[in-house]
């Protein structure tokens, strides 16, 4: 098992983060602002999950400006074997 693949797991086993992916999964993009509002989590706390997500390579960041949008990578996650959006149904 590659660490990349190790990383992914690691990042689908938190309860926090599986509710981020089934927003994102139900709207397809949102911005960061957007999402903090469905979270009650300070912005460093909800950023450090982003981060685990994206360094899993479960998220994709699009920056416009200052905004940052994220979005699901379900064709990195399906090469994988990971149905995330039966994953977040859940």
């Amino acid at each position: 098992m590659s660490k990349n693949t190790l990383k992914v797991f690691k990042a689908l086993a938190n309860r926090t983060r599986i509710k981020i992916l089934k927003k994102l999964v139900d709207d397809e993009e949102l911005s960061c602002q957007e999402l903090m509002k469905h979270f009650p989590l300070s912005q460093p706390t909800l950023s450090h999950h982003f981060g685990k997500l994206i360094e899993g390579g479960i998220l994709r960041v699009k920056k416009d400006g200052v905004s940052h949008y994220y979005s699901v990578n379900k064709t990195y996650l399906a090469g994988l074997g990971v149905d995330i959006e039966k994953i977040t149904k859940l």
